[in-house]
This record gives structure tokens, sequence and C-alpha cells, in this order.
């Protein structure tokens, strides 16, 4: 199976940051210093040609002057997808450091692409960058009150031996990750809680 990690800031919807005061924390520093990261609208159904989307954004480190990219033939199954722009396929988690400090899986986009570089749209109502999309049916937000759960508990060497290090994007593919990524994946395919995508939140003010 195509699957890649993602960690990113701590929010409740992921729907911006103002309209909800939902204040985004443990996202690192560009985070810190400006209070909001670009992740801030990964769980935002959006509208595009005529289907409705999520578009997901995990930041990328630089390297030796070259621009930020998303090594997609690191992830598992995509060795063959070193020259392209995309791959698709892949099921992409997002993870974030919450208020306990452990790192903890937040949702989920199913049967997602996968973008090697930066992304950008500019709609009506907002400009963003992502590098992840996929049809919101697919996509699954987990409650905020029910993230902190040790089935959803996501792996750092700490603490398994395997999963983030200090980049933000994990590629699994590790040998003894493998009992762990068979259990996440049965955890997924029996989720019965509500999905916080499908849930209409008023804007404060």
């Amino acid at each position: 199976m195509k699957i890649l990690f993602c960690k990113v800031s701590s929010m409740k919807y992921y729907r911006g940051v103002e309209e909800y005061n939902d204040i985004p924390y443990n996202g690192g520093k560009f985070v810190k210093e400006n209070g909001y990261g670009y992740e801030e609208y990964n769980f935002d159904p959006i509208n595009i040609e005529d289907e409705e989307c999520l578009l997901g954004f995990v930041e990328t480190k630089s390297n030796r002057g070259r621009k930020n990219e998303l090594h997609i033939e690191n992830i598992r199954g995509c060795e063959a997808f070193k020259n392209e722009d995309y791959v698709d396929g892949v099921l992409v988690i997002w993870c974030a450091t919450r208020y306990t400090n452990r790192v903890s899986i937040v949702g989920w986009y199913k049967d997602a692409r996968v973008y090697r570089m930066y992304q950008e749209l500019d709609d009506d109502y907002n400009y963003r960058y992502f590098n992840i999309k996929a049809k919101k049916e697919n996509c699954v937000l987990i409650p905020d009150n029910k993230r902190n759960k040790h089935i959803w508990d996501a792996p750092v060497p700490k603490t398994h031996t395997y999963g983030f290090g200090q980049a933000l994007v994990w590629y699994a593919k590790e040998e003894k990750a493998n009992n762990y990524l068979e259990k996440l994946i049965k955890n997924i395919e029996a989720y019965d809680y509500e999905n916080i995508v499908n849930i209409d939140i008023e804007p404060i003010g």
C-alpha cells in the first residue's frame, strides 16, 4: 500500500484560524512566529471543477538551494516515480503533536494525489498552497476529544524505534513498522466516530 505520514500543527477543525478562533499550536517556528500555517485549511472542503475536495499542505525542507520538494519516489511502492510530478492512490495520514506532547493521528485522506512541489490555488475567498489533494468523500477528521486514544498514536523513534524524526514527513518504509501499519489500517477501516469533515460549523463573529 502507498502510505505517507505528514505532521502539521495541532488544530481542532483545520478550516481557518480567524473564522473559528482555531489557533494552531505545536507547529514549529513559522507557526509560532506568525500565528498560522498553510495547513490551517487542510480539512476545509472546497469545490474544484464541480467536485468537493480537500487540499492538504505539509511543509517540506529545501535542500542545497533547491525548492521545497516532497520526494514522492520515497513513498512505498513509488520508486519508479523519481521523475514524475505527482503520484495517485496514496493513503495520507495527518498527524500533530498534541497538548499532551504525544504525536497523534488527527485524520487521513484516502486515495490522495501527492505532488512533488507546492501547488498554488487562488480562488474567490482564499489563496493557499497545497501539495496533497483528495476527494472530500475519501477524507476523515477525527473529533478533537478522540485523538488522544492510543489507537491513534503516531510512532516516533523514542517510543517505537521508527517513525517521525526531525522531518515533517515519514515514508513508513521500515520493515519493523509493518505490524503497526497493519493495525492502523484495520483501525481506519473500522472507524465509527463522527467525521468532522461532514459537520457544518458556524464561523465565529
